[in-house]
């Protein structure tokens, strides 16, 4: 397995217009910590990496490096370094498929059709690797992330619900929160918001589920 990974990081990197995709070195974990804070309703995915100290972002790292089950990848483009990372995680190696992904793109250059680009290109990349499935999950009211991935040919193939005690402290009636309010409910007293499974195979043929 270890063989295989290695094989999959000596095809890197991959090109594709003014973007260039590679495996991720500690001083890009800096150059993350640099990007701007996410805004409303994105803020969740704003990263901990500026509160980290030297070393704490060097375990971090290594952590990360060490796993044998992922890799990391960072986006550049031809005018700024690290806009973009992209984990694959949770690879099982004998079924080749990616039980999980980690996709970020930098908050100023969303929207400009990067994420798209970035998905196909590692997707592609992946199939062509000997890698047989790729899938993620994805909470149901982040629609922009959803038709990104919907545009690289993933489908949703199962819903499930995950438990959120950030929902007790917002006001989910307010109108700002009209996009979430589909997506969350309370579980007895937990408070819980809907994900999707979406899922890629064998090149972009993938057959949905019931929740599709």
């Amino acid at each position: 397995m270890k063989v295989f990974k290695q094989d999959m990081l000596k095809s890197l990197p991959l090109c594709e217009d003014e973007i260039l995709i590679r495996p991720w070195i500690r001083k890009d974990l800096d150059e993350l910590a640099k990007w701007p804070e996410y805004p409303f309703p994105y803020e969740p995915f704003n990263s901990s990496l500026k509160e980290m100290s030297c070393e704490e972002k060097d375990q971090h790292f290594c952590s990360r490096e060490d796993n044998p089950n992922r890799i990391t990848l960072v986006v550049d483009h031809t005018t700024q370094k690290a806009i973009g990372y992209l984990a694959l995680v949770q690879i099982d190696w004998v079924d080749r498929k990616v039980g999980n992904m980690g996709f970020r793109i930098h908050p100023l250059w969303c929207n400009k059709g990067i994420g798209t680009l970035v998905i196909n290109t590692v997707s592609d990349w992946c199939f062509k690797s000997g890698l047989k499935a790729l899938r993620f999950d994805v909470t149901a009211a982040n629609t922009r992330a959803i038709q990104c991935y919907e545009k690289a040919g993933f489908v949703k193939t199962e819903e499930f619900w995950r438990n959120d005690q950030g929902l007790r402290n917002i006001d989910i009636d307010q109108t700002r929160y009209d996009f979430l309010r589909p997506h969350a409910r309370l579980n007895g007293d937990v408070p819980q918001i809907r994900f999707w499974w979406m899922e890629l195979v064998n090149g972009r043929e993938c057959v949905s589920g019931d929740g599709a």
